[in-house]
């Protein structure tokens, strides 16, 4: 099954499951991920950015964003369907996506990963080990939790739990 033009955006601190719920979605749509982490991976061994200062590599990836903007905006403006991975924690990001999905002709449907910090934690610590993803700084998640705000039910969002089954999520979906 396939909505085009339909923007999925993805919000919740790191570690909450943002990036296995991306692939699932895009497999099921048939959508494009779009979001800071694939940029960052995209150009992690040629920009040597596992190596920088935090300092460095917090810079850097606040000036992804307006590069995952213009990706999102280039895909739906071809009629593609977008999953935007990235955690959205601040509501003028989120209303910044929304606005672009409207500008576009696509519809926005905003899922709300709620995920309690010691899960998170035990997420992160697993991956040190693991290295799946990149590593995130402790302190991030420290701002993440500090900054984040919380999307509200004015915000039309769709609240989501990892153990919910995929089937259900996509019923829920199709009645937006």
């Amino acid at each position: 099954m396939q909505h085009h033009n339909t923007l999925f955006i993805l919000c919740g601190e790191a570690f909450s499951g943002k990036s296995t719920l991306a692939d699932h979605i895009a497999k099921h749509y048939g959508a494009h991920i779009v979001g800071r982490d694939l940029i960052y991976f995209s150009l992690a061994d040629a920009l040597a950015l596992e190596e920088t200062p935090e300092e460095d590599d917090d810079a850097f990836w606040k000036n992804m964003w307006p590069i995952a903007m213009q990706g999102v905006r280039n895909l739906l403006l071809t009629g593609q369907s977008v999953v935007f991975d990235d955690n959205c924690l601040l509501f003028r990001q989120r209303e910044e996506l929304r606005e672009i999905a409207t500008a576009c002709g696509a519809r926005s449907v905003l899922i709300y990963l709620n995920v309690p910090a010691d899960i998170l934690k035990k997420r992160k610590d697993a991956n040190k080990l693991t290295r799946e993803r990149h590593d995130v700084p402790s302190a991030w998640l420290a701002d993440d939790a500090r900054l984040f705000e919380r999307p509200e039910e004015t915000e039309k969002i769709l609240p989501y739990t990892p153990d919910e089954p995929a089937e259900m999520l996509w019923k829920r979906i199709e009645q937006i």
